[in-house]
């Protein structure tokens, strides 16, 4: 961009972009509310909650986050949120593992092994040499460019690099009201099986493509509106080689879309044999008012909207209900 390009933003779309996000929001005061909660919440998740749980390295289970100084809270929230409901037993078959995306400084990395010894934190460094050996840019080019432009499109890969069997990647943004026993069944009877995936629903098709444009490169429809903030498959089905050639082939004929890598995941997820598509009353994206009031469900995924009532109420109800 520009200097005349980079002034106009700054002076004319960033507060455009502001306003539009304040409105969105209910206002300059529920937003400044909505950030003070946030901070409130921050503070406890670093310096007070406390996850009771016996997970460990050599979990058979893995749970992958990626996350970063902007995020640790959320991240350290949808953990407790999860263990507080599984017994000591259960909860050592569990590994928990924080990707970092890297922005995770070194004052958070020392708080999670000061405080939460049992989760294993892998560095971004080791993360970009595992990329740079095994993902090299003269090869995959396409993908290394997504990496360092789409903060999002780190969740495709991260977490799959240099790892076999199953894997289940959880958005930091979520929260488990109840014990998620469709998940905890599938997990346990299913995913040893490579062919066998687990996913949950959005709450509309957000692939950024049209159908008529996913199909101009993928032949095969995609059935389901699949949300990628919690989904299970074997590392191994992340075929790097397909993730590049889907990149390349969208991005040359219809232009970069910020959802690329959510329509990217539910390919990959639908080419699984069996694939278990969770309930959308039970695993809910966009969570109404009146759904997080009633703590109804046994996941929410707090995205746009419903993100000021996840800071305002629904991390407190997590530490009120114990």
């Amino acid at each position: 961009m520009s200097i005349f390009g980079r002034l106009v933003y700054k002076l004319y779309y960033e507060p455009k972009q502001k306003q539009a996000t304040i409105k969105k929001f209910g206002g300059q005061k529920s937003y400044l509310a909505m950030q003070e909660a946030e901070q409130e919440m921050k503070s406890y998740a670093l310096n007070d909650l406390v996850i009771t749980a016996n997970f460990n390295t050599q979990g058979k289970y893995k749970l992958n986050f990626l996350t970063g100084d902007d995020f640790l809270h959320q991240t350290l929230f949808c953990t407790y949120s999860l263990f507080r409901f599984l017994s000591w037993d259960e909860s050592s078959m569990f590994s928990v593992n924080f990707y970092s995306d890297g922005s995770l400084g070194n004052s958070s990395i020392e708080i999670l092994k000061a405080r939460f010894p049992r989760i294993r934190v892998i560095d971004y460094k080791e993360t970009m040499l595992a990329i740079r050996d095994l993902l090299p840019s003269a090869a995959f080019p396409y993908l290394n460019k997504k990496i360092r432009t789409l903060p999002l499109f780190k969740k495709l890969i991260f977490t799959h690099l240099n790892n076999k069997g199953s894997s289940t990647f959880l958005d930091s943004d979520m929260l488990f009201l109840e014990k998620p026993l469709a998940f905890l069944d599938w997990l346990y009877n299913k995913s040893t099986d490579a062919n066998c995936a687990f996913c949950i629903q959005d709450i509309q098709r957000s692939y950024g493509y049209t159908d008529d444009e996913i199909l101009k490169v993928w032949a095969t429809p995609i059935k389901h509106n699949i949300n990628s903030g919690m989904y299970s498959l074997h590392s191994e089905k992340m075929d790097f080689q397909m993730i590049e050639f889907l990149v390349k082939e969208f991005e040359e004929k219809f232009g970069s879309q910020y959802y690329i890598e959510q329509l990217i995941t539910a390919i990959i997820l639908e080419t699984s044999e069996k694939l278990f598509v969770a309930s959308k009353s039970e695993y809910i994206v966009l969570p109404s008012y009146d759904q997080i009031m009633k703590q109804a469900g046994v996941l929410h995924h707090y995205v746009n909207e419903s993100k000021q009532y996840y800071f305002k109420e629904s991390w407190r109800r997590q530490i009120r209900s114990n």
